[in-house]
């Protein structure tokens, strides 16, 4: 069988082969890549420094903002964050906030969960304020507080 004529000349098979070989199999490389894009994707939702908190419902218009806010969100277990970083506590708090602003006059909105206590927030508005702040604002979402019927 070693001598069998096809008909093809010889040098046609190895360019054949060849040809075959140039091109390139991407499969597995679009595999790693979805499963990188997905470990990315699931990751990317823990390095947000902000976190949930339930805001309490005011049925009154938005205020319309020239400037860019700066949000500190406390949380009902009492962690804090200036925009994206996390504040380690309340001492650490008008550092953290005057780094954030710098030399800028932004307004400063507290974002506060509707379960924290009235005296937490007094404490948190009264570091903001200590960090040279004169507009502070309360965060809430739309709608009516359901507090008094209950």
């Amino acid at each position: 069988m070693m001598g069998v004529d096809t008909g093809v000349p010889t040098g046609w098979g190895r360019r054949r082969s060849m040809r075959s070989m140039s091109e390139i199999n991407i499969t597995a490389f679009v595999d790693v890549l979805l499963v990188l894009l997905i470990i990315f994707m699931m990751t990317s939702q823990y390095l947000r420094a902000g976190f949930d908190v339930d805001l309490p419902k005011a049925d009154t218009p938005g205020l319309e903002q020239r400037t860019d806010p700066v949000i500190v969100t406390l949380s009902i277990d009492k962690r804090l964050a200036v925009g994206d970083l996390v504040v380690p506590g309340l001492a650490e708090l008008q550092a953290a906030l005057r780094a954030e602003l710098g030399s800028a006059t932004r307004p400063v909105f507290l974002k506060a969960d509707r379960n924290v206590p009235y005296g937490s927030i007094v404490a948190v508005m009264s570091q903001i304020r200590g960090a040279g702040v004169q507009d502070i604002g309360l965060m809430t979402e739309s709608g009516e507080e359901d507090w008094f019927e209950r």
